[in-house]
C-alpha cells in the first residue's frame, strides 16, 4: 500500500472515529482531532492539498471564523480566559482546512461515517434508557449520560434526517434496509418526548413541516399535492387544538365554589385565596396540614418536613384530590415514592406527551407572575440572560467586551442588576449571535451570519435537503443555546458542515444526474 494510502486510511478511519464520538465521548473528540491533524501534517503532499483547496475555497470561510474571532483581543482583560477561549476554538480552524485538503470521499464511505454517526446516537439513547432504569432520577436531563442533553437531541435530530434519506432517496437499498431505518427514526423521535428535550422536538417538527413544504411544491401530481396539503392543515390545526386543550386543562380554574369546609374526619380545611392554579385545581385549597403530618407518617418512612408537605400537597392538586388524611391513605406506593422523590405534579411522571414537557413551563411561568420566581424555568432564566447580555452590549455595540471575556461580563452585570439568577456564574448568553457579538462586536457577528448564509448563494448546486435541515436545526438552537461553544458543538459545526455541504451534495449531484 502507498505511503499516501496509509495516510488516508488513517484520514478515513480517524473521521468515524470522530462521528461516533460526537454523541459519545469529549475525550475521543479531541483525542481524534489531535491524531487527524498530525497525519495531516505527516502526509505532507501540499502540491495536491493547494490544489483541492482551490476547488473547494468556500470552506476556508469556515476556517476563517476562527482568524476573526481573534479580534475580541482587542478587548481582553482575561488573558488567561482568551487564551482558553483560543485553544478551545482550534477544531474549528483545523477541521475545516483538513476536510478540504485531504482525498474526497467516495459514495461508501460517506454510507461509513453518516451510519456511524447514526448507530452512534442510536447506541447513545439505548444507554440513556438503560440509565434512567436503573438510577435514580431527579432531572430527566440526567439521563444524557454522554454529552449534555440540548446537544445530544440535536445529534437525535439530524441522525432522524439522515435516517429520512436513507429510507427515502436511496431507493437501491433493499426494501428491509430501509425499513430499519423508519425503526429508527420512531424509536428516536420516543426518545425525544421521553427526554422532554423540547429544543429537540421543536426541531425535528419545524424540519418535518419544512419537509412537507418541499414535497408540496415539488410534487407534480396535483392529487398528490393535495394531499399533502390536507396533511399539512391537519397537522398544524390538530396540534394547535391540542396545545390549546393541554392549556386550558392546566390554568382552567374548577375550584371556583367551595364545596366543603371540613374533612371527611371533621377536621377544617383551610383556604389560600391567592393561590395558583395548577392542572385545573387551587392548590391551597382544600389543605388540612394535621392530617396530610399522621397520613404520611403512615404511609411513609422519610422525613415529614415543609419541603416534603408542599410537595406532597401539590401532588395531591394534580391528581385532583383534597388534601386530607383520606386522600393521602388513597394514594398508590408508587405515588408515595413519586413524592418521596420529590415530584411534584402526577403528570410529570407519564414517560411521553406534552403534558409532561409543558407543565413544568407552565408552572414556572405562574410563579413568576406571582412572585418573580425564575429558579425553575429554564426558558425565563434565559431572557434574563439575554436582557442582561444586551444591557453590556449597549455599551459595548461595536467591538464588544473581548475574547473570553463575555462571561465575566455578563456575570457582573446580574449582580449589578440584583437578578435572581446572579449566583449562577459563567452561564454565558445562551444565544450563540448574543455570544459572538459581546466576544468579538459587530465584526464577529457579521462574518458569523455570512458563514451561515453563503452556502445558500454561493453554492446553491449543492444544497441538499438533508442540509437545509441540518442548517435549521443548528440555526434554532443558537437562538436558545451556546450551541457552538461547546466541544461537541463545535465538532458538529467544524467537521458535519463541511462534510454534509461540500462532499455529500457533491456526491448527491452526480447520483441525481
Amino acid at each position: 500500500m502507498k505511503r499516501l494510502d496509509i495516510h488516508y486510511s488513517i484520514y478515513l478511519l480517524g473521521v468515524i472515529v470522530l462521528m461516533a464520538s460526537i454523541p459519545l465521548s469529549h475525550f475521543l473528540m479531541g483525542l481524534v482531532c489531535f491524531i487527524l491533524f498530525l497525519n495531516w501534517i505527516a502526509e505532507w503532499d501540499w502540491k495536491d492539498k493547494w490544489t483541492r483547496a482551490k476547488q473547494n475555497w468556500q470552506g476556508l470561510f469556515l476556517a476563517g471564523l476562527f482568524f476573526v474571532s481573534l479580534l475580541g483581543l482587542v478587548k481582553t482583560n482575561d488573558w488567561n480566559a482568551a487564551g482558553h477561549a483560543i485553544l478551545a476554538q482550534l477544531p474549528m480552524l483545523f477541521a475545516p482546512i483538513i476536510m478540504i485538503t485531504s482525498r474526497p470521499f467516495s459514495q461508501k464511505a460517506m454510507d461509513w461515517l453518516l451510519n456511524t454517526f447514526i448507530l452512534a446516537t442510536f447506541f447513545g439513547c439505548i444507554c440513556s434508557v438503560i440509565y434512567w432504569k436503573t438510577h435514580t432520577i431527579n432531572d430527566i436531563r440526567e439521563i444524557s449520560v454522554f454529552i449534555d442533553h440540548i446537544r445530544f437531541s440535536l445529534c437525535i435530530v439530524l441522525s432522524m434526517v439522515l435516517c429520512m434519506h436513507y429510507a427515502i432517496k436511496r431507493t437501491e437499498l433493499l426494501s428491509w434496509y430501509r425499513g430499519g431505518y423508519v425503526v429508527l427514526i420512531l424509536h428516536m423521535l420516543l426518545y425525544l418526548f421521553f427526554a422532554q428535550t423540547l429544543t429537540g422536538i421543536i426541531i425535528a417538527f419545524v424540519i418535518a413541516f419544512v419537509y412537507l413544504f418541499y414535497l408540496l411544491f415539488k410534487m407534480p401530481q396535483q392529487r398528490l399535492k393535495w394531499m399533502i396539503f390536507s396533511i399539512l392543515v391537519l397537522l398544524i390545526l390538530g396540534g394547535s387544538a391540542y396545545v390549546t386543550y393541554i392549556t386550558y386543562t392546566y390554568f382552567h380554574d374548577k375550584d371556583t365554589m367551595i364545596m366543603a369546609r371540613q374533612t371527611p374526619n371533621g377536621n377544617p380545611y383551610s383556604f389560600e385565596f391567592e393561590t395558583m392554579v395548577e392542572n385545573g385545581h387551587r392548590i391551597d385549597y382544600y389543605v388540612c396540614k394535621p392530617e396530610l403530618m399522621v397520613a404520611w407518617g403512615e404511609r411513609s418512612d422519610s422525613a415529614y418536613s415543609e419541603l416534603r408537605e408542599q410537595t406532597l400537597i401539590r401532588y395531591l392538586n394534580s391528581k385532583g384530590m383534597r388534601k386530607d388524611y383520606v386522600s393521602v391513605m388513597a394514594l398508590s406506593d408508587a405515588d408515595i415514592h413519586h413524592v418521596e422523590s420529590g415530584i411534584a405534579n402526577c403528570d410529570y411522571t407519564k414517560s411521553f406527551g406534552l403534558r409532561r414537557a409543558l407543565y413544568p413551563t407552565f408552572f414556572s411561568f405562574t410563579m413568576y407572575k406571582k412572585c418573580g420566581y425564575i429558579d425553575n424555568s429554564s426558558l425565563l432564566q434565559r431572557v434574563e440572560l439575554w436582557r442582561a447580555s444586551m444591557a453590556v452590549l449597549k455599551d459595548n455595540w461595536f467591538w464588544g467586551v473581548g475574547l473570553g471575556d463575555n462571561k465575566t461580563a455578563l456575570d457582573n452585570q446580574l449582580e449589578k442588576q440584583q437578578s435572581a439568577i446572579a449566583y449562577k456564574h459563567n452561564r454565558g448568553s445562551h444565544n450563540q449571535f448574543i455570544t459572538y457579538w459581546m466576544m468579538g462586536g459587530v465584526l464577529l457577528l457579521a462574518y458569523f451570519l455570512f458563514v451561515l448564509a453563503y452556502p445558500f448563494f454561493g453554492l446553491r448546486n449543492r444544497i441538499t435537503f438533508v442540509y437545509v435541515a441540518f442548517f435549521i436545526m443548528l440555526f434554532l438552537s443558537m437562538l436558545t443555546e451556546d450551541t457552538i461553544s461547546s466541544q461537541s458543538g463545535r465538532i458538529m459545526f467544524s467537521v458535519i458542515n463541511p462534510l454534509l455541504l461540500l462532499y455529500f451534495g457533491a456526491l448527491q449531484n452526480k447520483t441525481d444526474q
